[in-house]
């Protein structure tokens, strides 16, 4: 791999405290592979454990779910990590990863990763510390998006709630914003 590629990596934050040696010899047990346009880096439901770095183009990462017909997570350009939540934890894909324009990647396999942290490797060390830090990050992101999602749909069951209560007065409303009373000018 070379020079200013490694130069590149460093500079990413799964790579923070790497030397450019630490990070050479990491990428040097990863495979390089080249992906066509339109095509799948994997697919969810796929049963692999593998971290992979986009070293050229663009990879959409999509979530299948039932009621859409797809959720865009990300769109990733160089230099851009992914696969990590399967690579650290024995799962499926829940997603799939596609290839935007023709993509090159280093693919580090979870079976290398393990032969490097059997063997003390600091680098494979501070990679897992790094990859805790950022998926913790990407957790607490995640939590307080739900927060707000659950806090805007409350909000949406009392106004909902208050529909319901309006209408069991026996009036017609037909203004969604309110109506019925106004502290200026009483019952309308």
């Amino acid at each position: 791999m070379s020079d200013d590629v490694i130069q590149r990596l460093c500079a990413h934050e799964l790579f923070r405290g790497l030397t450019a040696e630490e990070t050479s010899l990491l990428m040097s047990k990863a495979t390089n592979l080249t992906v066509a346009a339109e095509q799948p880096v994997f697919e969810a439901g796929a049963d692999e454990r593998a971290l992979y770095f986009l070293l050229d183009g663009t990879v959409e990462i999509e979530l299948e779910v039932s009621f859409a017909n797809e959720v865009i997570l990300d769109e990733l350009n160089p230099i851009s990590v992914f696969g990590e939540t399967s690579f650290f934890h024995s799962r499926a894909h829940g997603t799939t990863a596609r290839a935007l324009t023709e993509v090159t990647l280093a693919r580090l396999d979870r079976s290398v990763y393990d032969e490097l942290l059997q063997s003390n490797s600091r680098a494979a060390c501070r990679l897992g510390a790094n990859a805790a830090e950022i998926l913790a990050a990407k957790l607490q992101h995640t939590d307080d998006w739900i927060s707000e999602l659950l806090k805007a749909e409350e909000a949406h069951r009392v106004q909902q709630k208050w529909v319901e209560f309006r209408q069991t007065l026996g009036h017609a409303f037909d203004r969604p914003e309110g109506g019925g009373f106004s502290t200026t000018a009483g019952w309308r």
